[in-house]
């Protein structure tokens, strides 16, 4: 950063009092455009209709007053339930759900490219917009309730307003909310991620000698503050203080320490969701990989062709920052998924389209039909592909998810109904599609001893739900059953508590399920 510095004293950020109204006006409609062509992939897919998964039912459940509320573990911020809230307190409808939270995205994309225009221009933004959405991670967690697109948008939106307040030489107090603004809405998404964006922007502040402004500073650590404070606030109600929140944190996340997780990101680039542990073997087909491999050459090239233009120090916080958000998860933490690097690639969407848009104009004569001919077919093999793989992702998610509805339907069948508490490796969705409490027994996020579990068999309906065969000491007196489930052929074995005397069994509860 202090090297760009040097290199781009004599073309210093110009603030311009806005973007240009027609400009805004492009973006907005470029926003809708995208909605709806996401909205037509989640319908090709199917991704509307698709059950919940189990992170999404944590965070819904805090919103829903039609379910009793899962257990909220440290690492998680309610940032995301809050979004889905309206929708979620409205209607118990998975479809209506999906596509709020898609107008949310439509929404967040368009605010988060806009502080944008006046600083790499229309066509660079436009293009950025575009490759971003492309993504199959992008548009399959558009009607999704999980806060790394999100986190996305804050992030994106407060490296822009960062270079918008650190140009404005008339000390407009605008640019400066925009950036405490989007810091803040990160942090209360998710706030590790909301730290990372913090630091990235403090160090800039500190490595550029004309950004180094003490109102620069403060807005984003008074965003940072305003952000995690329900987060804290939380820690000291819940967790007994901040710092045993940030330990229970870390023990979530299975430690947090030096790892090597590159190939494992790799290995989850077209799925599967989580890779914990990661054994999923390299991307199938392998051609889709060539962008991902390609993306750190064609960011550089874009630093080159925005250095040219004048635009070293925008494009080198992009790549900075892309790199501060996406590190941790890259070297930070020992299993993968391709949700969490969202953030980094809506960064370094705008310097790969600054190397496509910089091909484009630096074309002479003949050449230049040629290079949009190459630029536009590689955008549409993008394009292609990530939707081959978001209707893999999706259809493997669909029969994933309705089978543990199905065994919902079996349980209830075993009179498993609410008021009613569910207990093993999947409890979370399942007694979640069921109405009922759950008790994680073996995770992190694990809310019930024992004894805990033995005494909630007391009180109503308990299911433990497993795919070993032999139950736990505490259930061995239990009835058990064999469930196969019909569209992925998972077999999982029911071990059902005594019915408590206020809630007896369903007559036939106890037959056999094959």
């Amino acid at each position: 950063m202090a090297a760009a510095d040097q290199a781009t004293r004599s073309a210093p950020i110009r603030e311009a009092a806005r973007p240009p109204r027609r400009d805004t006006v492009r973006l907005a409609l470029v926003g809708v455009v995208l909605a709806l062509a996401c909205g037509a992939v989640q319908l090709a897919t199917g991704a509307w209709r698709l059950p919940l998964g189990w992170d999404e039912t944590v965070y819904v459940s805090q919103v829903d007053p039609r379910v009793p509320d899962a257990f909220f573990s440290e690492p998680r911020a309610r940032g995301i339930s809050w979004l889905a809230a309206p929708a979620a307190q409205l209607t118990g409808s998975v479809p209506v759900l999906r596509a709020w939270m898609l107008l949310l995205a439509a929404a967040g994309l368009t605010l988060a490219f806009r502080p944008w225009l006046t600083l790499v221009g229309r066509r660079v933004v436009l293009l950025a917009a575009v490759l971003f959405a492309g993504l199959w991670v992008v548009q399959f967690y558009a009607g999704e309730v999980m806060p790394n697109l999100y986190v996305a948008y804050g992030a994106l939106a407060g490296a822009g307003w960062f270079l918008r307040a650190a140009g404005d030489r008339d000390g407009r107090r605008g640019p400066l909310f925009a950036v405490a603004l989007s810091v803040a809405f990160t942090a209360l998404v998710r706030p590790y991620d909301g730290g990372y964006l913090a630091v990235a922007l403090l160090a800039a502040v500190l490595a550029v000698r004309a950004w180094r402004r003490t109102r620069l500073a403060v807005a984003v650590l008074g965003g940072l503050a305003v952000g995690v404070l329900p987060w804290v606030i939380e820690a000291y109600l819940r967790f007994g203080g901040l710092l045993e929140r940030v330990h229970g944190a870390g023990e979530a996340q299975g430690g947090l320490s030096l790892h090597n997780a590159l190939g494992m990101n790799l290995m989850t680039l077209n799925g599967p969701l989580l890779c914990r542990p990661c054994t999923s073997g390299w991307p199938n087909p392998q051609v889709s990989a060539v962008w991902w491999l390609a993306l750190p050459p064609l960011a550089a090239l874009g630093v080159l062709c925005a250095a040219r233009a004048g635009r070293a120090r925008t494009a080198l916080l992009a790549v900075w920052c892309a790199a501060v958000l996406g590190v941790p998860y890259l070297f930070g933490i020992g299993y993968a998924a391709p949700r969490f690097l969202i953030p980094a690639y809506a960064l370094l969407a705008l310097v790969v389209a600054e190397c496509a848009a910089s091909a484009v104009e630096a074309a002479r004569g003949r050449w230049r039909p040629v290079v949009v001919a190459a630029v536009a077919v590689c955008l549409g093999l993008q394009l292609w592909g990530q939707y081959g793989i978001m209707d893999r992702r999706t259809a493997r998610q669909q029969a994933l998810r309705s089978d543990d509805q199905w065994l919902v339907a079996r349980l209830a069948e075993y009179g498993i109904r609410p008021p009613c508490t569910v207990v093993g490796e999947q409890s979370q969705p399942q007694a979640f599609y069921g109405g009922c409490s759950s008790q994680a027994s073996d995770r992190a996020d694990r809310t019930q001893t024992v004894p805990g579990i033995v005494a909630a068999a007391r009180r109503t309906p308990l299911a433990l739900v497993q795919a070993a065969p032999s139950p736990p000491a505490y259930a061995r007196s239990w009835p058990g059953h064999k469930v196969v489930t019909p569209r992925t052929g998972t077999v999982w074995y029911v071990f059902l508590a005594p019915a408590p005397e206020s809630a007896p069994r369903a007559l036939g509860a106890r037959r056999a399920a094959s």
